[in-house]
C-alpha cells in the first residue's frame, strides 16, 4: 500500500468527529483501550500479521483522535475567562438584586480585561470588532482581578502589577468597539499587540431553532467563548506593542491595504475590496451581496486564500527561480521560507495554514527526492492539523478543503492516462477537477450551506484566471508603490480588471437560476450512504483500469455498476428532497412555529393541505450585517419542510419585523406579500415593495376586516382600519392584526399593538374554547392590559423575545397578567422555537428545548 499514512490519518480524522458526537467519553476508558490496542500492534507485528496491525494502528488513532477532540471540546467550552465570568456575573447580579435594580437572565457582567489582539482590528458596521486572547479580567468590587503570572518586559511592558492577585485565565473574546472614534483607531489596534478595556461581556447570540447551527459553539471550536461591548474607541488602550516581527507584518499589511485602497480604489472600492481579500485575506471590506452572488455561482471559494491562491504564489517563485536558472533543493527551501513568511502577512487563519502546510510538505518532500504519491502527502497534512487542533473536523472549510484536493488528485491521473489533443488537456483537465470537486463537495455543501450549485462546473473558468489576475496584479503593485506610484496605478487597473471580471462573471447565472438552488440540510443517513457508493464504485474502477482491466468478472462489473447507481440514487435522493415534497402536501392538521429569532417576531403557519403563510420575518437593527432572513428563519423554514411559502405578511415596518423579509422574498418566492396601511417613506419597505413586484409577488394591503380561507382555515384580519391620512413613520399601532381560526382552535398574531388598539379589538374579537396570544409588543408594559386580557381569556401566551433584550421584555408585571388569566406561558428565549399543532379541537405545544403540553 503506497498511501501507507492513510490509515492512521483515517483513524485519527474518524476518531475526532466521534469523540465531538460522544464528548461525555471517560477518558480512562479511553486510556484503557488505546493499551489493549498496542498490545493488539505489537502482536501482529511480531506474527507479521499485516491486515492485523493495520486495524490496531487504525483503532489506536482512533482512540486517540477520540481522547483529543473531546480534551480539546471541554477546553474550549469551559475555559478558565469563562468560569471566572459567570462567577463576575452572579456577584453583579447579586449587587443589582440588593439595589433593587433587574439585570437581564443571561449572564452579563461589566469589567475590565487585558489581552493580545489576535487579528487587526476589522471595521464593520456596527464600529470595530476587536478578537482578543484574554489573559487579565477584573470584575472590580464584585469579582477577582486574574493576571497570567508573569508578562514578559519585552513583549508587554508597563501592564504588570507585582502587588496584584496572581492566577491566570485563558479564552478568546470578540468585542465591537461602537461610537465614531473607533475608525480612527483602526491602524493602532494591531494583531500581537497588548491592549486593555471596560467591556459589557456577555454570551454569544444563539437562535435555538430547529436547522439553525448552534453560533455560541461554533465560536467556541474556534477560540471565542464570549463576545462584548465597548462604548467608545477613547477607552481602549494599547499598553505595549507585540513582538517586532508582528509589528513588521503589521506595518506590511496595513500600508498593502492602503496601497491597494489607492491604486485599485480609484476604479472601483468594490473591486479594491475583493484584491484585498485576495492579496492578504482581509475580507472586511466585501459586500454581503457580492458574497452572495459568488456563493451562488460557486465561485466564492477563489477570494479566500487558500490552495489555489498558495499554489499561484508557490508556481510564480518557482517560476522566477527557474527563469534565473536556480533550481533544486535551494529553490525549493526559499520558496517554503515565502510561503511561510506569506502566511505570516495575511495573519494567518485556518485555510491559509491548511494551504500552506500542504504546500510545504509537497516542496520538502520533493526536496528531499521523497517521492510518495500526493495522496500520502494529503493524509499527513490532514493527520498533523487534527493532531494539532482536534476540532478542526467540524470546520466546514476544513472538510471543503480536503474534499477537494481529495477528488482532485484522484481525477488527475486519470486524465492524463487518456490520450488527449494537446491543446485540449488544460480544458478537459479542469473540467475533470470541477466535476469531481462537485461530485465530491456537494453533500457538504447542502448540510452545511443549504446550498447546491453546478453553476461552477462552468464559470470557473472563468472565476480562476481572472483571480490569477487580480492576486498577481494585486501583489505586483504593493512593491511597485514603492518604486513608482503610476506604474503602481497601472498594475491597478488589471487587478481591478481581474476583480470585476470576477463578479460580472457571476451575473451569468442570473440568466440560469436553475443553476442554483437553497435545499434543506440532507439526513446524515442518506450522505453516509452517497460517500460509501462514491468509494466503493472509485475502488472497484481503479482496480478494473490499473489490475483487471478486460478481464472484469461479471460479478465485479455488476457491484461495480451497482454502487454507481446507489451513489446516483442517494444524490437525486438529496437534490429532490422526497421529504420536503410529503411536507408540501399537508398532513391535515394545522401548525404554527414562533420562530426564535431574538428581539423580533416571526411566525410561519403551515395549513392541513400544505399551504404556508409567514407572519413577520424578525431583524436585527439597521446598523447590523446578520441576514437574519437568510441565517434564521430561511434555515428554520426548511429543517421543517417548507419550500414555498405562499404568502408573507408584515405586520409593520419595524426593522425587528421585517428585517429578514428581503431574503425570504429572494429564496422562498411568496405570491403575495401582505401589509397594513402603507408608509411611503419607509425605505426598507419600499425597497421590499420593488423587490417583490420584480419578482412577481402580488404586493397586497390588507385591512380590518379582510377574511380569506387556507385550506378551509380562515385568516382573519381585525386590524388596522384604513388609514384617513398618510403615514410619515412606522407606527406600533398600525400593526397587521391577523386571526388563524380552525374549528374551537383560534390563534391571534398581534404585532406590537398598544393599549389603545386593544382595548377596541377586546370587544370585537369573538371567544374561542381554545386560544393562543402571540403576545403584544413582546410583553412591553404598553400593552397587555388587564381588559384585554380578560376580554380574550387566552389558554397559551408566547412571548417572543430576545435573550438579554436591553428594552427589559418581557416585563414581569405583564407575565404575572397572563398567570392570573391562566394562560400557559411559552417565551422564545427560554423555550426556543415553539411549535403548536392542532386538529382544531385540540393543541398541542411543543419547543426545541424538550417542553411539551397539550390541550385540553
Amino acid at each position: 500500500m503506497r498511501t501507507v499514512a492513510a490509515i492512521p490519518a483515517i483513524g485519527l480524522l474518524a476518531g475526532a468527529a466521534f469523540g465531538l458526537l460522544v464528548p461525555d467519553i471517560p477518558l480512562a476508558v479511553g486510556y484503557l483501550v488505546l493499551l489493549a490496542c498496542t498490545v493488539m500492534a505489537w502482536l501482529a507485528w511480531r506474527g507479521w500479521w499485516a491486515i492485523g496491525l493495520a486495524c490496531a494502528v487504525g483503532m489506536a488513532f482512533f482512540v486517540g483522535g477520540a481522547m483529543l477532540s473531546v480534551d480539546a471540546w471541554r477546553k474550549a467550552w469551559r475555559p478558565t475567562l469563562r468560569v471566572v465570568f459567570e462567577d463576575i456575573a452572579r456577584a453583579q447580579r447579586a449587587e443589582a438584586a440588593s439595589e433593587g435594580r433587574r439585570l437581564p437572565e443571561d449572564d452579563e457582567a461589566f469589567v475590565t480585561v487585558s489581552g493580545v489582539l489576535r487579528a487587526d482590528a476589522a471595521p464593520v458596521a456596527s464600529g470595530v470588532s476587536l478578537s482578543i486572547d484574554v489573559d487579565s479580567i477584573d470584575g472590580g468590587s464584585t469579582g477577582p482581578a486574574l493576571r497570567i503570572e508573569e508578562i514578559e518586559s519585552v513583549r508587554r511592558p508597563g501592564p504588570v502589577d507585582p502587588a496584584s492577585p496572581a492566577g491566570s485565565v485563558s479564552g478568546g473574546i470578540l468585542v465591537t468597539v461602537v461610537g465614531s472614534l473607533g475608525a480612527s483607531r483602526v491602524e493602532e489596534w494591531r494583531a500581537g499587540r497588548y491592549v486593555r478595556m471596560p467591556v459589557q461581556l456577555r454570551r454569544p447570540s444563539r437562535y435555538l431553532d430547529p436547522g439553525v447551527p448552534n453560533h455560541e459553539r461554533a465560536l467556541a471550536r474556534r477560540g471565542t467563548t464570549l463576545v462584548g461591548t465597548v462604548k467608545s474607541g477613547a477607552l481602549v488602550e494599547v499598553a505595549a506593542r507585540g513582538h517586532w516581527w508582528d509589528e513588521r507584518v503589521g506595518e506590511a499589511r496595513s500600508f498593502a491595504r492602503q496601497t491597494i485602497a489607492t491604486a485599485v480604489g480609484r476604479y472601483s472600492p468594490r473591486s479594491a475590496a475583493i484584491v484585498t481579500a485576495i492579496v492578504i485575506g482581509d475580507r472586511a471590506g466585501l459586500d454581503q451581496d457580492v458574497e452572495r452572488r459568488l456563493q451562488e455561482a460557486g465561485t466564492y471559494h477563489v477570494i479566500a486564500i487558500s490552495g489555489g491562491n498558495i499554489a499561484i504564489l508557490a508556481g510564480l517563485i518557482l517560476g522566477v527561480f527557474r527563469f534565473a536558472g536556480l533550481l533544486g533543493r535551494g529553490a525549493a527551501a526559499a520558496t517554503i521560507v515565502a510561503l511561510v513568511a506569506y502566511a505570516s502577512l495575511v495573519g494567518g487563519g485556518a485555510s491559509v495554514d491548511r494551504a500552506t502546510l500542504m504546500a510545504v510538505v509537497y516542496l520538502a518532500s520533493r526536496a528531499f527526492d521523497h517521492r510518495s504519491p500526493p495522496l500520502h502527502a494529503l493524509t499527513v497534512v490532514a493527520a498533523v492539523l487534527v493532531a494539532t487542533d482536534p476540532l478542526v473536523v467540524t470546520d466546514p472549510a476544513f472538510l471543503l478543503t480536503c474534499g477537494a484536493t481529495l477528488a482532485i488528485l484522484v481525477t488527475v491521473p486519470v486524465a492524463t492516462a487518456w490520450r488527449l489533443p494537446r491543446p485540449t488537456v488544460p480544458v478537459v483537465m479542469m473540467f475533470m477537477m470541477s466535476v469531481a470537486a462537485e461530485a465530491m463537495l456537494f453533500p457538504i455543501g447542502a448540510t452545511v450551506f443549504s446550498r447546491v450549485t453546478c453553476a461552477g462546473l462552468g464559470l470557473n473558468f472563468l472565476a480562476i484566471p481572472l483571480m490569477g489576475i487580480a492576486q498577481i496584479a494585486g501583489m505586483a503593485l504593493v512593491p511597485a508603490a514603492i518604486v513608482f506610484a503610476p506604474l503602481a496605478s497601472a498594475i491597478g487597473w488589471l487587478a481591478h480588471l481581474g476583480a470585476e471580471g470576477l463578479v460580472r462573471s457571476a451575473d451569468l447565472v442570473q440568466f440560469a437560476p436553475f443553476v442554483t438552488s437553497r435545499i434543506g440540510p440532507p439526513g446524515w443517513l442518506v450522505v453516509v450512504l452517497y460517500y460509501s457508493a462514491v468509494c466503493a464504485w472509485w475502488m472497484l474502477w481503479r482496480r478494473r483500469a490499473t489490475i483487471t482491466g478486460a478481464s472484469e468478472t461479471r460479478g465485479a462489473r455488476s457491484t461495480r455498476r451497482g454502487t454507481a447507481a446507489l451513489a446516483a440514487g442517494a444524490a437525486v435522493w438529496i437534490l429532490a428532497e422526497p421529504q420536503a415534497i410529503v411536507a408540501s402536501r399537508g398532513d391535515g392538521r394545522l401548525h404554527v412555529t414562533f420562530i426564535d429569532v431574538g428581539q423580533g417576531d416571526a411566525a410561519v403557519v403551515r395549513f392541513p393541505r400544505g399551504s404556508t403563510l409567514l407572519v413577520d420575518t424578525g431583524g436585527l437593527s439597521a446598523s447590523s450585517t446578520f441576514d437574519i432572513g437568510d441565517r434564521i428563519v430561511g434555515p428554520t423554514l426548511r429543517a421543517i419542510g417548507v419550500r414555498r411559502v405562499e404568502s408573507v405578511a408584515l405586520t409593520h415596518g419595524d426593522p425587528d419585523h421585517v428585517g429578514g423579509a428581503s431574503s425570504i422574498v429572494r429564496d422562498f418566492r411568496p405570491r403575495e406579500v401582505w401589509e397594513g396601511i402603507p408608509v411611503p417613506r419607509s425605505a426598507p419597505l419600499t425597497a421590499l415593495r420593488l423587490q417583490s413586484e420584480a419578482s412577481g409577488a402580488r404586493w397586497k394591503n390588507v385591512y380590518g376586516g379582510h377574511q380569506v380561507s387556507i385550506d378551509g382555515v380562515v385568516v382573519a384580519a381585525w386590524h388596522p382600519k384604513p388609514a384617513d391620512w398618510e403615514r410619515q413613520r412606522v407606527r406600533n399601532d398600525d400593526s397587521l392584526v391577523l386571526e388563524v381560526r380552525w374549528k374551537e382552535v383560534s390563534i391571534l398574531l398581534t404585532g406590537d399593538i398598544g393599549r389603545s388598539v386593544e382595548s377596541a379589538l377586546a370587544v370585537a374579537i369573538p371567544p374561542a374554547p381554545l386560544r393562543v396570544l402571540k403576545v403584544p409588543h413582546h410583553g412591553s408594559l404598553t400593552s397587555s392590559t388587564r381588559d384585554f386580557l380578560q376580554a380574550l381569556q387566552p389558554d397559551v401566551a408566547v412571548f417572543s423575545v430576545g435573550r438579554s433584550n436591553r428594552f427589559g421584555h418581557p416585563a414581569p408585571d405583564v407575565v404575572q397578567r397572563y398567570r392570573n388569566v391562566g394562560a400557559a406561558i411559552f417565551r422564545t428565549d427560554q423555550d426556543g422555537a415553539v411549535t403548536l399543532e392542532t386538529d382544531g379541537t385540540s393543541i398541542h405545544l411543543r419547543t426545541f428545548t424538550g417542553r411539551e403540553l397539550s390541550l385540553p
